[in-house]
């Protein structure tokens, strides 16, 4: 029978509730023709998480982590020491998240975002606009060795991007999986099931006090795909996740999510002559120029 410790360890509701009903649609936005007719066949590309130009990615739970413990009597003195040695620096913090894979898809709740037209679509560019349930429920990937993964393996939710909502999510999850015995596991293995947990919810999290970078402007909503990042030499594991492909063109790594493109509601264009480029290929989606 599974331990009290890990039914919490694997209870994510606290992304799964911020997935409202409200959110009929989801937008894509891109400045290719290439791209929206790739996503168009019923396929997107799902981008590993350290591709990403923005280096927190994956990192700012962890760096939250250690804030917290400082301030907060909620971790002992040896658990304490057992979070310094796994994640007590920037060093520290990468060989734990190497450990593994997370491929993302960031999507937009805005479906008329002048942001991200200016910054994603640019001046020929595209928003492609998703019946959201549609699209969730049709969503699957393939392992290496053929096997589908349907949505039960896809976490998603909006971005959260607000510091004392993260904090106070930290803390919530923190001190519940400590209250949760498991006779199996040491005091060592319990706290990185702990750091674990805490890095895939905080693969939902962006820094909104960052006036540099504007994030909360993206008003993202975030598909999420976690694996282990199996030995070269391990085969067998290797062939139970999904294969990773690379993109020479800007040397980022993927996997391939799957949908039906029934899903797509419309194909937003910026100019007449972006319409043009896509036109004679997507026929049997309602392509119309910006208003």
């Amino acid at each position: 029978m599974m331990g009290e410790f890990i039914k919490r360890f694997n209870d994510y509701s606290c992304i799964e509730k911020n997935d409202t009903s409200t959110i009929t649609y989801l937008s894509h936005y891109t400045s290719t023709a290439a791209a929206v007719k790739n996503i168009c066949s019923g396929e997107f590309w799902a981008t590993d998480i350290k591709d990403f130009g923005d280096k927190l990615e994956g990192r700012l739970i962890l760096k939250g982590v250690n804030k917290i413990i400082l301030k907060e009597n909620i971790f002992s003195e040896v658990q304490k020491e057992y979070v310094y040695n796994l994640i007590g620096d920037d060093n520290k913090i990468d060989v734990f998240i190497s450990k593994c894979r997370t491929s993302v898809l960031s999507m937009c709740i805005n479906t008329d975002s002048e942001y991200l037209w200016d910054n994603y679509a640019g001046k020929d560019g595209y928003n492609i606009i998703f019946n959201k349930n549609a699209f969730v429920d049709s969503m699957c990937f393939y392992t290496k060795d053929g096997q589908e993964k349907n949505g039960k393996y896809i976490k998603h939710a909006p971005i959260i991007y607000n510091t004392n909502e993260q904090i106070k999510i930290i803390k919530k999850e923190i001190s519940e999986l400590i209250e949760k015995n498991e006779s199996k596991f040491s005091d060592a293995v319990k706290t990185e099931y702990i750091l674990r947990h805490l890095m895939y919810i905080g693969n939902f999290y962006k820094d909104g006090n960052d006036s540099s970078n504007r994030y909360e402007n993206e008003e993202e909503y975030r598909f999420l795909i976690n694996t282990a990042a199996p030995p070269k030499e391990n085969s067998i594991i290797t062939d139970k996740i999904p294969e990773y492909y690379h993109n020479l063109e800007n040397d980022h790594h993927y996997i391939i999510l799957k949908f039906n493109n029934k899903a797509i509601k419309t194909i937003v264009c910026k100019t007449q002559r972006a319409k043009d480029n896509i036109a004679n290929v997507i026929t049997d989606i309602p392509i119309v120029l910006k208003g």
